[in-house]
């Protein structure tokens, strides 16, 4: 439904979305707002001819933290707030990484 949405943006919200990410709102924080997917608030960013900035990536040092923290039963939000990333990062760092991910109970999956 997401692409469907972001079609049916108005002339109105699509400057709108423009001025939040450039003043320095996330994609993330833009995708929520406007209950749309991620990928479609960057085609609305692409189209407008917004520069998109570089997503942050996890140093080495960060990354070992991370999976020690979660070997230690921290939650994926836990890690990924202490290290200001979505857990989503921490997810797709482990899974490179070759972690095995618990599921909600603790358990490994």
């Amino acid at each position: 439904m997401s692409w469907q949405r972001a079609d049916l943006l108005s002339q109105i919200t699509r400057p709108r979305v423009l001025e939040s990410f450039e003043a320095g709102a996330s994609t993330k924080q833009l995708a929520t707002k406007y209950r749309l997917g991620k990928g479609s608030i960057l085609d609305v960013l692409h189209t407008g001819g917004a520069t998109i900035r570089e997503q942050r990536r996890l140093t080495k040092a960060e990354i070992d933290y991370a999976i020690t923290r979660y070997r230690h039963s921290k939650s994926l939000a836990r890690v990924g707030d202490h290290l200001g990333v979505a857990r989503t990062t921490i997810r797709t760092a482990l899974q490179r990484h070759g972690i095995t991910r618990r599921d909600t109970h603790g358990r490994s999956r």
